[in-house]
């Protein structure tokens, strides 16, 4: 299932547009009155896409900043500050990055931002010669946070760090690279938020109210599946062993080098719990109940949360970096991926069907 003797996020991505879930409904199939949908969806707009989108393009500017800050004098206390401002914008991504349709998925967001493990080989490569494409398919492992993520945190001590931007071998090099890095994704931010807050595609989204292939219900639901599956297998599941005999491959974590995969993974976690509830707004949990989904003798949009919540608490249980709770702690790590497991067969399965939405997965160009 895995093109490349590494299990990576690349491949993880390939992979879930062909999984299948199983579970059960036994409330009604399908929506029996009218919702208010358009409400529902300028919430979803209004609330949740465009403040996320907005925060994304601010925590990429500031992370922009102090880069250029550490680049231009590299120090203990820049490198600080780089760091900071990389891990907020890193946060602040995992609060969008289920919204992989319109305009960031004309940016392809995730395969330009996130496809971990990075390559280390491959960046570099690219420090070396100096020249390189970051736009060709060779570079999508050696570029977005994960790349970040290496040239922050990558040696063994702080003071090592800064070494490689100070005297070490093509310094410079790698400082124009780091600036390279960053700025892609400041611009990519750029892009996807100024689309949602110019023309016409906020509008769009507000007015596509139906639940066919291609709407934007449509498109929310499956990309709100295709997060909880990759975060399920890309998150957990690779770095665990899930794929692999049960022997973990803790290097393939996310953010291995800054050890910062569970806040990242909490953090992801909680963005879609407010997705799916709407935060303060009409949601798909509203949605579930209007239709009298159930599931087990309970509305489904209560078993969701309720499984949402479980998963939350079974991160919370694991008090070591991820890249070592895999080997030190494995049934730890097994109650995250089972949780999500339990998760995505209640939101792939019965709320598509409560709602009358296909789960295709088409819509993930790039991913």
């Amino acid at each position: 299932m895995i093109a490349r003797k590494n299990f990576t996020y690349a491949a993880a991505l390939a992979c879930l547009a062909t999984l299948a879930s199983c579970g059960s409904n036994d409330g009604d199939s399908g929506p029996k009155s009218e919702f208010d949908r358009q409400a529902m969806l300028v919430n979803y707009s209004d609330n949740l896409i465009v403040p996320g989108y907005e925060a994304f393009k601010t925590e990429s500017t500031q992370m922009a900043t102090a880069v250029d800050a550490f680049t231009t004098s590299p120090s203990a206390t820049t490198l600080a500050g780089a760091r900071k401002e990389y891990q907020e914008a890193y946060l602040a991504w995992q609060d969008v990055s289920t919204f992989e349709f319109g305009p960031a998925d004309e940016q392809m967001l995730r395969s330009n931002l996130n496809i971990y493990p990075t390559t280390v080989s491959q960046i570099e490569s690219n420090i070396s010669s100096g020249s390189y494409n970051l736009q060709i398919t060779a570079n999508l492992s050696a570029k977005g946070f994960p790349a970040l993520d290496y040239l922050l945190y990558g040696q063994a001590t702080d003071a090592a760090v800064v070494e490689q931007y100070t005297t070490a071998t093509n310094a410079a090099n790698r400082k124009k690279y780091l600036q390279d890095l960053t700025n892609l994704i400041k611009q990519a931010a750029e892009a996807t938020q100024t689309a949602w807050t110019t023309g016409n595609t906020a509008k769009s989204f507000k007015e596509s109210g139906g639940t066919a292939v291609g709407s934007s219900i449509g498109n929310l639901v499956n990309q709100f599946n295709f997060e909880i599956d990759l975060t399920k297998r890309a998150k957990v599941g690779i770095p665990s062993g899930r794929f692999t005999a049960g022997t973990p491959l803790p290097d393939r974590v996310e953010a291995y080098y800054s050890k910062s995969s569970l806040a990242l993974l909490e953090r992801n976690l909680k963005a879609q719990k407010a997705i799916f509830t709407g935060a303060n707004g009409l949601g798909l949990d509203d949605y579930l109940n209007h239709v009298g989904a159930k599931y087990n003798g309970k509305n489904l949009s209560e078993a969701i949360i309720q499984q949402l919540d479980a998963a939350l608490a079974a991160v919370a249980a694991i008090q070591v970096p991820l890249s070592e709770a895999v080997s030190s702690n494995p049934q730890q790590v097994s109650k995250v991926y089972e949780e999500l497991q339990k998760l995505i067969v209640l939101t792939k399965t019965d709320m598509p069907a409560a709602l009358g939405v296909t789960i295709t997965y088409t819509d993930n160009d790039g991913d």
